[in-house]
């Protein structure tokens, strides 16, 4: 089976996983059944009108903030593995989740009823002071750039800690429930700040997938080969964290998308990045959905936070990774 084929096949099961995330959930107002009617026929009856109301207010914003979230931190770790050259390097290994956590906690504290843009201040700027010490060695010594960040994210997890301690017990639900990551909740203003980004970095890593090539085999190969790898590296970095920090600031914390996504598109369409980069998108935006739909439709008249489906998930998904790498 050609590689094409492979990721033909992983749209369609993509395409089929979000109709089905649209249609299925706790009312039975929209179905496959009803969306054919409105596709065909609009809201030509009080019933498809109901069924419209479900689908542009609840359903397909979700979704697409879901498949937006996926594809963004999929994008996010791809290039954080290429310039890194770790299989184990993600997005939130630099601290981003944490401060965004800690920023949306302020926020609440202070009374804000919206943590948007709070979450995004607090990742960007763990993302700008790990940059900042890092500066004078980015190329010659990554490690030293994630060591930075998981000093920082534990400081701000620390912070966050401190701070959820003082709110009372019923708004903690609430609380834990945004730090463990969902969708719920979330409308047409999360998907018009963080799909347009996903567009953007989807666009700019396209573009730059051949340098990403020559500096995964290697920084000095790619260095002889005319590619300014410094510069790629760190315009990487800075995507890759501008990314997950506008899906923390959206949808909360979660975890090991940005680590899987890259892992399955690579072992379906190869390590080359021209075939790698719709494949990563592809699988973060089936993992997200896909958690998304298992998280509300798990345990009857419940939802589970996304980030504990993804979570559970990603932990066997990493410990074989540690043993493969063993």
């Amino acid at each position: 089976m050609t590689y094409t084929t492979r990721l033909l096949i992983l749209a369609a099961s993509t395409v089929g996983l979000v109709l089905a995330a649209i249609c299925i959930g706790p009312t039975s107002l929209l179905d496959f059944s009803k969306l054919w009617a409105l596709l065909k026929n609009g809201p030509s009856t009080p019933e498809l009108e109901r069924a419209a109301l479900v689908l542009w207010e609840l359903r397909l914003p979700r979704v697409l903030l879901a498949a937006a979230a996926g594809a963004s931190l999929a994008l996010g770790g791809l290039l954080l593995q290429a310039v890194f050259r770790n299989p184990l390097a993600e997005p939130y290994l630099l601290g981003l989740s944490s401060g965004g956590a800690l920023g949306a906690v302020i926020a609440l504290a202070a009374g804000a009823t919206s943590v948007i843009w709070p979450a995004l201040t607090g990742s960007l700027l763990v993302a700008s002071i790990v940059l900042l010490l890092c500066r004078r060695r980015i190329a010659s010594d990554l490690p030293s750039l994630l060591l930075a960040g998981v000093a920082l994210g534990a400081l701000a997890q620390a912070f966050t800690t401190a701070l959820i301690l003082r709110f009372d017990p019923g708004a903690l639900r609430s609380i834990l429930f945004w730090l463990m990551g969902s969708f719920a909740g979330r409308g047409w203003p999360e998907v018009a700040l963080l799909l347009p980004a996903t567009l953007v970095g989807l666009f700019l890593v396209w573009t730059f997938h051949r340098p990403l090539d020559l500096i995964a085999l290697g920084g000095e190969s790619a260095h002889h080969l005319g590619i300014r790898v410094s510069a790629v590296q760190i315009g990487s970095i800075i995507l890759a964290s501008t990314l997950a920090a506008l899906t923390v600031a959206t949808c909360g914390t979660i975890g090991f998308v940005g680590l899987m996504a890259p892992h399955l598109a690579r072992r379906l369409v190869g390590s080359s990045h021209g075939n790698s980069v719709p494949a990563s998108v592809l699988a973060g935006i089936f993992l997200t959905v896909g958690s998304d739909l298992t998280s509300r439709t798990l345990l009857a008249g419940t939802e589970l936070p996304v980030g504990v489906i993804t979570g559970a998930v990603g932990c066997v998904f990493f410990l074989a990774l540690l043993v493969k790498k063993r």
